[in-house]
């Protein structure tokens, strides 16, 4: 007998064969969105890694240069150092550490901000008391001054506001009078 085949089994043998081919793309594209994402959170690892090592330089000067910041010098120990920087920091290590490190290296003048203790303490102790001493000499000297001020004399004098108080009361049709140079 001669098998005769529906188009009914047709369609069900195609959508089954298509079904499994998609699942067997499935694991491929969750294996291809993880690298991806893998991928993406390397990166963003390597740009907040790259983020902390200039933040670290920023803080850093150059041991030979005087006030020059780490991340603008071109010296060679400069990019020795930030080579340094990026190893401890791959290395794991916090950016307080390496700055420590640095500043037992080579001395607080590798310190981009001066620590706050010991003589510049002192230091920032004498700028803030100078300063209010100036303050306090300007604001004494100033009411010093006010009270000992005397009161200023009016630019007239007895005559002329006489002879003033005179011209507006006279009449209009008369011409005024002139006090004499003498009289005052």
């Amino acid at each position: 007998m001669h098998s005769v085949r529906h188009p009914v089994f047709a369609i069900g043998r195609a959508v089954t064969a298509g079904l499994v081919g998609a699942i067997a793309l499935v694991p491929a594209f969750v294996l291809a969105g993880a690298l991806v994402i893998a991928d993406e959170s390397r990166d963003a690892g390597a740009q907040d890694l790259e983020a902390q090592a200039l933040q670290i330089e920023t803080q850093l000067l150059c041991p030979q240069c005087t006030n020059k910041r780490l991340d603008v010098c071109e010296l060679a120990i400069c990019d020795d150092m930030r080579k340094l920087i990026r190893e401890r920091l791959a290395a794991g290590d916090a950016p307080g550490d390496i700055i420590l490190f640095f500043s037992n290296r080579y001395g607080d003048r590798v310190l981009a901000d001066l620590p706050k203790s010991g003589f510049n303490l002192v230091l920032f102790g004498w700028v803030g008391g100078s300063i209010a001493l100036v303050a306090l000499v300007g604001v004494f000297s100033l009411l010093r001054m006010r009270r000992s001020a005397q009161p200023v004399a009016s630019g007239f004098e007895e005559g002329a506001d006489q002879w003033l108080d005179e011209q507006i009361d006279a009449p209009e049709d008369r011409p005024p009078d002139r006090p004499s140079r003498g009289a005052r």
